[in-house]
C-alpha cells in the first residue's frame, strides 16, 4: 500500500514539475491578453470551417462583371451575403467609394494584424514545446540529488532514480505530443488561410481599380492549385 502512495507522489510531483513550470514560465514570458488568445486558437484548432477558395474567385469574377454595367454601388446589394470578414470589409471599403489606395492601405493593416495573432499563438505553443523537456530535466535532476542524498539508504534509491527518469519522460510526452503537433497545425492552418487572405485581397484591389472580369478571373487563379484551377475552368465551360 505504502509503496503505491509513494508511486503516485512520484507521478504527481513529476508532473508537477514539468506541467506547473511551463505554465508558469509561459505565463511570466507572455502578457495575460496573449495568453488568453490560448482559447481562441484552441477554437482554431479544432474547427474545421475552411473557405472555398474556388467559390471566392467565382464570387469575385461575378461582382466585377456586374460592377462593369452597373457600377460599384451594386456591392452595397451582396455584401450582407459574404460570410469571411476579411472580404466583407475590403468590399465595403470599395462600396463606399474609396481610392485603390485607401482600399490597400486598409487591407494591408487588417493583414497585418491577422498575421501578428497568428504569430503570437504560434509563439506560445513553440515556448510551451522548448520549455516542457527543460523541466522535465529539472525533475530528472532533482530525482538524482535524492538519489546522491540516500545513497547509505538502497530503499531510497529506487525512488529518487524513478523521479528523474518519469519527469524527463513527461517532459518529452508534454513537448512531442501536444505543444509540438499544436504549433505545426496552427501553422498549417496560418498557411492555408494567408493564400485565402491574399486571394481576397487581390480580388478587392481588383475590383478597385475596376478591372475587367477575365482579367480579375486570371489574376486570382494564381492562388489555387492546378486541380482547383482545372476544376475552375470546367465550371465556366459548362
Amino acid at each position: 500500500m505504502s509503496e503505491t502512495i509513494d508511486h503516485s507522489i512520484r507521478v504527481w510531483a513529476a508532473w508537477f514539475i514539468v506541467i506547473g513550470g511551463t505554465i508558469a514560465a509561459t505565463f511570466t514570458a507572455f502578457t495575460w491578453g496573449q495568453f488568453s488568445e490560448v482559447l481562441r486558437i484552441f477554437r482554431s484548432f479544432i474547427s474545421t470551417k475552411k473557405y472555398n477558395n474556388l467559390q471566392l474567385i467565382e464570387s469575385f469574377t461575378e461582382y466585377a462583371r456586374r460592377i462593369r454595367r452597373e457600377g460599384v454601388k451594386i456591392l452595397e446589394q451582396v455584401i450582407d451575403e459574404v460570410e469571411h470578414p476579411y472580404m466583407k470589409r475590403g468590399l465595403r471599403a470599395v462600396a463606399d467609394g474609396l481610392d485603390y489606395e485607401a482600399v490597400e492601405r486598409i487591407l494591408d493593416a487588417e493583414l497585418a494584424v491577422i498575421q501578428e495573432r497568428h504569430t503570437i499563438g504560434q509563439k506560445i505553443f513553440d515556448f510551451g514545446a522548448m520549455c516542457a523537456p527543460s523541466f522535465g530535466l529539472v525533475g530528472a535532476v532533482s530525482g538524482l540529488i535524492r538519489t546522491l542524498i540516500n545513497l547509505d539508504d538502497p530503499s531510497k534509491v529506487g525512488p529518487g532514480v524513478a523521479l528523474a527518469f518519469v519527469a524527463t519522460f513527461y517532459g518529452i510526452l508534454t513537448a512531442y505530443g501536444f505543444f509540438t503537433p499544436i504549433k505545426s497545425k496552427l501553422e498549417m492552418k496560418h498557411a492555408e488561410e494567408m493564400i485565402t487572405l491574399l486571394l481576397i485581397r487581390e480580388g478587392v484591389l481588383a475590383l478597385a481599380k475596376g478591372e475587367p472580369h477575365i482579367v480579375v478571373e486570371e489574376k486570382l487563379k494564381g492562388y489555387v492549385t492546378g486541380k482547383e484551377r482545372e476544376a475552375l475552368e470546367g465550371r465556366a465551360a459548362v
